[in-house]
């Protein structure tokens, strides 16, 4: 029995894969004859201020917002199957309420009845025309 690898990982190894190779591509380019150039870099001035990085969100917020997304996406998928359970009900072929329970639709019986005598009158046009 041959042992079938798991899609989730080959993606993994796939995506390692390329993020890899990108970088060492990029310094590989041609410089079509021009005359190689060092470049030298300046060094960053020093900080003065001592912060540690205190740009991003603190820890409560970044709590509030994944827990407001999460009420969205339930909000949503509630809405989705409140909705498609409402239209399945109309759209039943049984009725719901105990008045409509068991009988056809009237649309439904006035339709075959008009196809059925169109086809009565396609047929002795037929006959007529032999």
């Amino acid at each position: 029995m041959a042992v079938r690898p798991k899609p989730l990982l080959v993606l993994a190894v796939l995506v390692l894969a390329l993020a890899f190779a990108a970088p060492g591509g990029a310094q590989q380019t041609p410089t079509l004859g021009a005359p190689d150039t060092e470049t030298e870099t300046a060094a960053p001035p020093p900080d003065d201020t001592s912060t540690t990085g205190g740009g991003g969100l603190k820890t409560w917020q970044e709590v509030l917002i994944f827990g407001a997304g999460l009420i969205l996406l339930a909000g949503i998928g509630f809405a989705i199957v409140g909705d498609a359970r409402d239209r399945a009900r109309r759209l039943s072929r049984h009725g719901t309420t105990p008045e409509t329970a068991g009988v056809p639709h009237k649309h439904s019986q006035q339709a075959k009845q008009r196809a059925r005598a169109k086809a009565r009158q396609a047929r002795a046009q037929r006959r007529k025309n032999r």
